[in-house]
């Protein structure tokens, strides 16, 4: 499956890999959330991924951690225009990414689609994964994992206060602190949920 908004190189992708043998492409969609309907009703072994879906909340990253995590033999392989993002590159991983490649480099492409059906590890990828799973994990503590538990739950603010006997005012201020520990500008439930599926509040 290829996941691509940018309409040139969508079809300049399949036409390049129209020619090749070892893998077919079998669907074509624009956006994170086309991509997980279509995958409720296709098999696909891998899915070439775009970073930038033209939709600051549902990026390719956003896509890629939910289709690691809800089908865990699909391997997503990122696709990007950006250079010189570490941030973006580490994420990726941490998002269960198999390979990453800049989009003008494509040409490699066939070589780490046929080394993803081998099952071959990535120079990088489970090494950079845990580097960064490890840095995130850090940056909380066991009050900080219990609260985004209940986050997930669907608590709100103030039953967190009642259950935990603190003030209100005490669990805005814990939030802001693990919303600025991750840079984070989206919902706290967005946050909880992504923690949970990066595996860090176990």
């Amino acid at each position: 499956m290829l996941v691509e908004d940018d309409l040139d190189w969508s079809n300049g992708l399949q036409v390049y890999f129209s020619n090749e043998s070892c893998f077919e492409i079998v669907s074509c969609v624009d956006s994170m959330d086309s991509c997980l309907s279509a995958l409720n009703h296709i098999t696909v072994d891998i899915v070439l991924m775009d970073i930038i879906l033209g939709n600051a909340h549902a990026t390719g990253l956003d896509a890629a951690l939910e289709i690691t995590y809800t089908h865990p033999n699909i391997k997503v392989i990122m696709l990007s225009s950006l250079e010189d993002d570490d941030e973006v590159f580490n994420e990726a991983f941490l998002n269960g990414a198999y390979d990453f490649v800049y989009k003008n480099e494509f040409e490699q492409i066939p070589t780490i689609i046929a080394n993803a059906m081998n099952d071959q590890d990535t120079k990088y990828g489970p090494r950079l994964k845990k580097l960064v799973y490890d840095k995130k994990k850090k940056l909380l503590n066991a009050y900080d994992i219990a609260l985004l538990k209940l986050i997930l739950e669907g608590k709100t603010q103030q039953e967190i206060a009642d259950l935990n006997s603190v003030s209100l005012s005490a669990v805005k201020k814990r939030v802001s602190r693990i919303l600025e520990k991750f840079h984070w500008s989206r919902s706290t439930k967005e946050l909880a949920n992504k923690c949970y599926k990066w595996g860090l509040l176990e």
